[in-house]
């Protein structure tokens, strides 16, 4: 009996201590978390303006969009989000808070994205429908807001954006490329070059070895090829980027504290942890359609770009050049020393100066 107590009292203890280690490590953090974000919920409240959640008929199917202003008469900013497949309307950042008293801000999940994806699952893709979709939502925000409309777009949404913005000159004021896409593969070679570089002065050899592998296997393919291994390419990306990337530019741990962070987002967070090629196989088509964009040489609208000066995942080098080049009735480019591809996350007051900068010279 006494045996039998001193094992029921032991096993009680590792129950007791076996909660209480969940509780530190799981459950505490959880109520921080939704703290958080139930204070930025009420922290960033509009009362008056449009703050809006819903889905509209673009293209055919219902697609998500998110849309935040605190004066419905302000000029509107539609946010096109990276990827492809990514989307990132539930992280509104600081920039865009802070800006929401001079700009009503439209964010949309694109098709293979977030919540239009899970909405429609089997849509068909491409670039040139993704451009219809946008049409549809420039000709959808026109007649509801009346206001002018400047296409801002981040990484893919850059291609799209610019793309969008050389056939349908006449119904935007401007188009602005953050983190702009110009040659992919190019972004790729240059990428892998400068962390073996930083790889080599580091002495971590096995990665310049497994990143030298990498720059042999992938040379010149490209997303439409029938060898093309996405899974070689996440490592040609990631590998690089533990040398490369700036600090302050976790987007998922900036997700976590966004009221708008629902199962949804993380249901897309998940799969795409769990499984590289979940974002590839759903979006191929917009993949392989970067292995033939070209950004237009000549703009019939204002252009600028702002570019991280650390950006490796879009080189900022190859943008310079394309500014350099690109022919257009007003143009400038701006570049934040210091910053990388997410650099609304990673230096959001020296954006939010930039994207201030950037359109007011599109009226200029």
């Amino acid at each position: 009996m006494i045996k039998n107590d001193k094992k029921r009292k032991l096993v009680k203890r590792v129950f007791i201590i076996t909660a209480l280690i969940l509780a530190v490590v799981i459950i505490l953090p959880l109520i921080a978390i939704y703290s958080v974000r139930g204070v930025n919920a009420l922290r960033f409240n509009i009362r008056d303006g449009v703050q809006e959640r819903f889905y509209v008929t673009l293209g055919g199917i219902e697609q998500a969009i998110h849309i935040r202003g605190q004066d419905i008469n302000n000029p509107v900013i539609i946010w096109l989000h990276g990827g492809p497949g990514w989307n990132d309307t539930y992280n509104l950042s600081a920039f865009q808070y802070e800006m929401e008293h001079e700009y009503t801000f439209v964010r949309w999940d694109q098709r293979g994205a977030g919540r239009t994806y899970y909405r429609n699952p089997n849509a068909p893709l491409s670039l040139d429908i993704l451009v219809s979709d946008l049409n549809d939502l420039v000709d959808y925000t026109t007649e509801r807001f009346g206001q002018p409309i400047y296409i801002v777009g981040h990484s893919w949404g850059s291609v799209l954006g610019i793309t969008y913005a050389s056939q349908h000159p006449e119904k935007i004021v401007g188009f602005i490329g953050v983190g702009q896409n110009v040659i992919m593969a190019e972004n790729t070679r240059l990428a892998i070059e400068a962390g073996i570089i930083r790889a080599t002065a580091n002495g971590n050899f096995n990665d310049v070895e497994q990143m030298t592998d990498i720059y042999e296997k992938i040379g010149n393919k490209g997303f439409s090829d029938s060898d093309f291994d996405f899974y070689d390419f996440a490592i040609a990306q990631g590998l690089p980027g533990k040398y490369l990337t700036p600090k302050g530019e976790n987007v998922v741990w900036d997700s976590m504290f966004s009221p708008y962070f629902g199962f949804t987002e993380q249901r897309q967070l998940i799969s795409l942890m769990t499984s590289i090629y979940f974002n590839f196989d759903r979006n191929r088509p917009l993949f392989n359609s970067l292995d033939s964009f070209t950004p237009p040489q000549r703009l019939e609208v204002p252009v600028a770009f702002i570019m991280g000066s650390e950006d490796y995942v879009t080189n900022t080098a190859l943008v310079v050049e394309y500014y350099n080049n690109v022919d257009a009735p007003s143009k400038s480019i701006f570049i934040i020393e210091g910053a990388g591809h997410n650099l609304m996350l990673s230096q959001p007051d020296s954006f939010t100066d930039k994207l201030r900068e950037a359109l007011a010279g599109l009226n200029s």
